[in-house]
């Protein structure tokens, strides 16, 4: 079973802020974790291994929390840089 991104209204609203090149480079990072999460991030604060970040570009972070009972990926934060 993969994993997949959960989408809420609140993150399109965040994705929908970020310039066009940054967007893109978000939305490649979100296939790629789909595919494999914990290979495309990085512990976020103390490792509880839920709560991940992951850099798209230079443009900025994102924090996402990893279900593995679910196999889901919530967005929790958009971070980025203008």
């Amino acid at each position: 079973m993969s994993w997949s991104f959960v989408y809420s209204p609140h993150t399109v609203d965040q994705l929908s802020g970020l310039p066009e090149d940054a967007r893109h480079a978000a939305l490649d990072l979100f296939d790629r974790l789909e595919a494999d999460p914990y290979a495309h991030t990085v512990p976020y604060g103390e490792d509880d291994g839920l709560t991940r970040q992951a850099w798209f570009g230079t443009w900025g972070t994102l924090v996402v929390l990893c279900n593995p009972i679910t196999r889901r990926i919530t967005l929790l934060s958009v971070v980025w840089t203008s």
